[in-house]
């Protein structure tokens, strides 16, 4: 009996930490809660730069969509960013934001998150009630040494593929799923 609790223990707490969706954004909750309606934090990790004419270049600009199913977001303090949360001005049939819209800008090139380097990106949430799949559409901007922006856009939420052009790749939105309350 201990060797089956140990085991199912060791699942849980192994399945917390791991990221819940197979992006090169993705989300971790490092054990913070995922249970429906409650409130919890969200980090989602970046894991490379651009690249632009065989040149990788570092992340300046990380945004990322933040669904009404996540109530309005906190973002976290990060040194050497500069940080907004914009409403999306449609709203739901709760008269609230259908989204939000959390950005870091670098202050300055000494603040670029590196190619070859990862970061986690933090948000305070609020789960909705409904236990459910959660998406979190997110964008990497980066700028070549010619001041040209290049686009990760981690956008899609149906399983497609999307093709890329010269500045812009496209690859899954980073996903968390909320569970129901224990009854």
């Amino acid at each position: 009996m201990k060797k089956i609790a140990l085991t199912a223990l060791v699942a849980i707490m192994i399945g917390s930490s791991l990221p819940t969706a197979q992006a090169h954004v993705a989300t971790q909750s490092f054990s913070f809660t995922t249970i429906a309606g409650q409130s919890s934090r969200v980090y989602l990790s970046l894991g490379h730069g651009c690249t632009y004419k065989n040149v990788k270049y570092g992340t300046s600009i990380f945004s990322v969509v933040v669904p009404a199913a996540a109530g309005k977001p906190t973002p976290e303090f990060r040194q050497g960013f500069k940080t907004s949360v914009v409403a999306n001005t449609v709203l739901n049939a709760a008269n609230a934001p259908i989204d939000y819209t959390v950005t870091w800008t670098a202050k300055s090139r000494s603040n670029v998150i590196d190619d070859g380097t990862f970061s986690d990106f933090g948000i305070k949430v609020k789960w909705d009630a409904i236990a459910q799949k959660i998406n979190f559409p997110a964008t990497q901007t980066c700028f070549a040494a010619d001041k040209t922006p290049l686009y990760l856009k981690w956008i899609i939420t149906d399983g497609t593929t999307k093709a890329g052009t010269a500045d812009t790749e496209f690859g899954p939105a980073p996903s968390l799923t909320t569970v129901a309350a224990a009854k």
